[in-house]
């Protein structure tokens, strides 16, 4: 069983370093700090985006880690998405699509049932945009360039802790950090002209914590919140100014400019699941990060607007039954949600996001590994009221491998 154990850790090692990114070209992930991403277990996303309260034994759950006392075995999982994004305005049309590694999770239980460490590495935030614009002075005429790529992403060390039968707590530590580049290129299409570029790299680190709970007052309720602290993002930035001539390229200054102190707001949220007949899964979230608290050096920031997320979802549970064949053991799953995005538009409406999931869950190593696989289509936007509505997407795998560690065989 361990060689099986590390063939799943080489696979996602091997995937991870072979997937390029593509850029998204989302006009609603172009933001300041993109589009934020608080799971990428495919459990979670083919439930409509629940999981504050989902006892789910292969879901390693870092926004309430109170949920990893329900990990039996040692498990680990590596996520991947990819999202293809249909853009409309008034002004015409647009696609982009996003291929990408989208995490990694590590649970080890110390005591089965009652006390489970748990390790991650996930994506936070998203920038990763092109624009072009064709533009002329007089009979000279040039293209005006704005990349953008890089993100955010968080290392999460938590526990799981059960002191009775019915409640479970958790805690985890996260470190965040990424780095954003931004450039701005002026390519003029006659040889007379210098071609100019303007480079902003900004390097961001901070820390904070998460705390969680899960009660379950009755057999088959489940009860659940959490709630992320407010922290203090440190940001550096750097730029290079440079001309271009051909093949011919130089930077003519780099600067550093003052460090930005960015104060991100706290995230919180209540939720629930309910199974009945022991085959069925009825789950429930909302959670809500009002960014219109945030500031920059005890500035507060315009255009941003207090994110929030409700879903629902719905699950057909795996048979127990040992001469159940394969498809009765699979996992059938679908939901909905509604989403507010945290910034407001240029004319300062707030955007919407509605969107439906599909998910399926394919046991593997009999009841030790587990494919989960989750579609998702949403549309971003309103034209009646915002510059741009998008058809969004998106296929999400995650790979979760188990075996027995620490586990004691009987005695002779």
């Amino acid at each position: 069983m361990k060689n099986k154990f590390l063939f799943l850790l080489l696979a996602i090692f091997t995937i991870t370093t072979q997937i390029n990114s593509a850029r998204a070209q989302s006009y609603y992930g172009s933001g300041e700090f993109g589009f934020r991403s608080y799971t990428s277990d495919a459990h979670a996303i083919g439930l409509g985006e629940t999981f504050i309260a989902v006892a789910d034994g292969f879901q390693m759950n870092m926004i309430n880690p109170a949920g990893l006392v329900f990990t039996p075995v040692t498990r680990l999982s590596g996520d991947f998405v990819h999202e293809a994004t249909w853009s409309e305005s008034q002004d015409g049309t647009g696609f982009g699509k996003y291929t990408n590694f989208n995490g990694l999770s590590l649970a080890v239980p110390i005591k089965r049932g009652k006390l489970v460490t748990a390790f991650s590495l996930q994506p936070v935030s998203q920038f990763d945009y092109r624009y072009e614009i064709d533009e002329k002075i007089d009979e000279f005429g040039f293209t005006k360039k704005t990349i953008a790529e890089g993100g955010l992403n968080k290392i999460s060390a938590g526990i799981g802790f059960a002191p009775f039968k019915k409640i479970s707590i958790g805690a985890a530590l996260n470190y965040y950090f990424g780095k954003f580049e931004k450039t701005w290129e002026v390519d003029f299409v006659s040889d007379m002209f210098w071609d100019t570029s303007d480079k902003l790299t900004r390097k961001m680190w901070g820390y904070n914590f998460t705390t969680g709970m899960i009660i379950n007052p009755l057999p088959s309720l489940f009860l659940g919140g959490f709630y992320t602290k407010d922290f203090k993002l440190n940001s550096q930035d750097h730029v290079n100014n440079g001309l271009n001539f051909g093949s011919t390229g130089a930077t003519i200054q780099g600067y550093d400019l003052d460090r930005l102190d960015i104060f991100m707001p706290e995230l919180w949220g209540l939720g629930f699941s309910y199974i009945f007949k022991t085959k069925y899964r009825l789950s429930s979230d909302y959670y809500t990060e009002p960014w219109s608290k945030i500031k920059v050096n005890n500035n507060e920031l315009q255009g941003y607007n207090d994110g929030s997320h409700f879903g629902v979802g719905f699950e057909v549970l795996p048979s127990t039954n040992s001469l159940a064949n394969y498809f009765e053991k699979v996992s059938y799953r679908m939901g909905y949600f509604n989403k507010v995005l945290n910034y407001l538009d240029t004319d300062g409406n707030t955007i919407p996001e509605n969107g439906f999931t599909l998910g399926f869950g394919f046991p593997y190593y009999g009841t030790l590994g587990r494919l989960d696989v989750a579609l998702k289509y949403s549309i971003r936007g309103d034209l009646t009221k915002n510059p741009v509505k998008e058809n969004v997407f998106q296929l999400f795998i995650s790979v979760t491998g188990g075996e027995r560690w620490f586990y004691r065989g009987e005695q002779r």
